[in-house]
């Protein structure tokens, strides 16, 4: 496996302290964005409050270099569902409640959908500080969506 894993190896997992990726928090308009760019959809299920792996997910995969490189490939989708009432309005909690139902997660869970919202690929759990699966299913998603 070139691809992916490749960079990520020559990135070395590298946190990155400036790095800001552009998360949408509504899948709604993650997808309304998505059917004009054509571009796929990764939605992450997290529990920022919560969930210790999500947070180890954070640190050890989404504020790596090699994933802020290829998160440029995707519309990237933020979907939080805390205990805590001060994260985020209730209305949004509710919502992303509802999705996370819908889509079965357990935390922390990551999907791929096409631009028209479909499922194609995910990955859940995250444990033992190994993040292969999670850039196996990165390399996964650019055979799938041809990227």
């Amino acid at each position: 496996m070139e691809g992916i894993e490749a960079q990520e190896k020559v990135l070395k997992k590298k946190p990155v302290k400036e790095m800001k990726l552009e998360w949408i928090t509504s899948l709604e308009k993650a997808k309304a964005v998505a059917r004009r760019s054509k571009k796929p959809i990764l939605v992450y299920f997290s529990g920022s409050d919560w969930c210790t792996p999500c947070k180890k997910l954070e640190k050890q995969f989404f504020k790596t270099e090699a994933f802020q490189k290829v998160s440029q490939k995707y519309h990237l989708v933020y979907l939080d569902n805390p205990y805590r009432d001060d994260i985020i309005s209730e209305k949004e909690k509710k919502e992303n409640k509802k999705i996370a139902d819908k889509f079965k997660v357990k935390f922390p869970t990551v999907i791929a959908l096409d631009y028209k919202g479909v499922e194609r690929n995910r990955v859940e759990r995250f444990s033992g500080n190994d993040t292969r699966y999670h850039w196996k299913f990165m390399e996964d998603n650019e055979k799938i969506f041809r990227l």
